[in-house]
């Protein structure tokens, strides 16, 4: 680390200063954190978003570090400049301070005055005794100053590791007996405002207890294997099944379907009983018999007439979440407590996925809040998740936005939840149209009713419907 006697000097001084107590905090985060980030509790680029906040909070007192041996180097520099014959004098201008700083074995100014006073200027003798003072006497600038900065830079890192180590200890016992926040939820909370943590772990509670967050949970959130893709059929492309390998089991879940060698054994009972056999023909031509799922077998498409097995451009099946929720005042009490928790457990889904979350809320008008990182954008659900439900019910409004959305390629594959009681005029036949179009172009619909008096004319375009109440 090399002092400065100019502005470029000392910038890169700090500079310097800076990349070793940023390196000190990477050091301490990735050992203290180590269980948590191989969990998947904490992501790596969350880790370094936690790292860079605490450095700037603290980086101004790195000046400070940086400023505590300043007048010594502004004087040392000034001597270093002075000519032949003023520099004899300027030493013995501060002989009280080097006495007062420097004890003889460290640096006997007293010895080089007297030696100094014996020899001319002009004698090679002179020079060599100013060289090795000025060496002598920057070498232990620098070391000072540096065993200084690496004792404060140690005392800033220990509140960061006293922080780090209660965040690591508070998120690795979380959740263990099935009360409050999963542990990346409790992550998350550790940077929003009191009012969202304590609405937070009252949403935690709903999640928990809530079967019909638990089922939405197992249909919206079942991610096959990632090797899984849908590629878009078109003309001139067919359908082709591809095997492989693969290590151990490569079972990945229970689905619907109708192979028969991958049939789950209890569907063998309808064969058992010739009154029940006529169901398991019906569900096996319907292809909802239900089957193992595995991660070897895949529906890709290929072009017909050049199938080479490699050169395929792949689709992903999985899209993004668009949530519309109905914040009406007939939403209010346990239908917006429940929804709220619906919206929170599927942006956990999505950030679980990757996968980004688009909600829209509805009443006389809509708002649309985009949740693309949730560590980072969880913040924007705080008026949402706070707030009462008021107002009306425009659904028209929030089907317009959603189309927009949905339309849009990127959004080809989407998931699409309602969140209504429902309570409302029929859908006009133009948006069922343009629904039942984007179904077609990969889309799949669901909705949960909270309503007692629901308007079918949305729930049959959903592929799955929950009541809520």
């Amino acid at each position: 680390m090399q002092p400065a006697g100019n502005y470029h000097e000392g910038y890169e001084r700090v500079r310097q200063l800076s990349a070793l107590f940023l390196r000190r905090l990477h050091e301490i985060a990735g050992e203290v954190y180590a269980e948590v980030l191989s969990s998947g509790v904490i992501r790596p680029e969350e880790m370094e978003e936690e790292i860079q906040r605490y450095f700037a909070k603290k980086k101004s007192g790195l000046q400070d570090v940086y400023s505590y041996y300043g007048e010594q180097w502004d004087y040392y520099y000034q001597v270093v400049a002075a000519s032949d014959a003023d520099f004899l004098s300027m030493l013995q201008q501060v002989r009280s301070a080097f006495a007062r700083l420097y004890v003889p074995v460290e640096l006997d100014a007293p010895y080089y005055m007297e030696q100094l006073v014996r020899y001319p200027r002009t004698d090679s003798r002179w020079q060599a005794l100013r060289q090795h003072f000025i060496k002598k006497w920057r070498n232990l600038l620098e070391g000072r100053e540096r065993t200084y900065q690496k004792r404060h830079i140690e005392r800033l890192c220990e509140d960061y590791y006293r922080m780090v180590s209660a965040n690591a200890g508070m998120l690795q016992n979380v959740g263990g007996k099935g009360e409050g926040p999963s542990p990346r939820l409790a992550w998350f909370q550790l940077t929003q405002s009191p009012e969202l943590r304590v609405k937070l772990r009252q949403l935690s509670q709903v999640i928990r207890k809530s079967q019909l967050i638990k089922e939405l949970n197992h249909v919206l959130g079942r991610k096959k294997a990632d090797e899984q893709r849908l590629y878009q059929a078109m003309s001139g492309k067919t359908p082709v099944t591809l095997l492989r390998s693969a290590t151990h089991s490569d079972i990945v879940g229970i689905t619907e379907g109708n192979n028969l060698n991958a049939l789950l054994p209890m569907e063998y009972c309808f064969l058992s009983d010739a009154a029940l056999e006529p169901i398991f023909y019906r569900r096996y031509i319907e292809k909802k018999l239900a089957v193992f799922d595995a991660v070897s077998r895949q529906i890709e498409y290929a072009e017909a007439s050049s199938y080479s097995g490699r050169d395929l451009q792949k689709r992903a099946k999985h899209g993004p979440f668009v949530v519309c929720v109905d914040t009406s005042a007939s939403m209010e009490g346990e239908r917006e407590l429940l929804s709220k928790a619906v919206v929170l457990s599927l942006a956990l889904i999505a950030d679980k996925l990757r996968r980004p979350c688009h909600v829209i809320l509805f009443s006389d008008q809509t708002e649309v809040i985009e949740l693309n990182n949730l560590y980072s954008d969880l913040a924007l659900l705080e008026t949402f998740l706070c707030n009462s439900f008021h107002g009306g019910s425009d659904m028209t409004c929030a089907m317009k936005e959603s189309v927009e959305t949905l339309m849009r390629e990127d959004f080809r594959y989407a998931d699409l939840l309602w969140l209504s009681d429902f309570e409302m005029d029929p859908l006009p036949p133009m948006w069922v149209q343009y629904v039942e179009e984007l179904k077609q172009r990969g889309m799949r619909l669901y909705a949960v009713s909270f309503g007692h008096r629901s308007e079918a004319s949305y729930l049959r375009l959903a592929d799955r419907v929950w009541t809520a109440d």
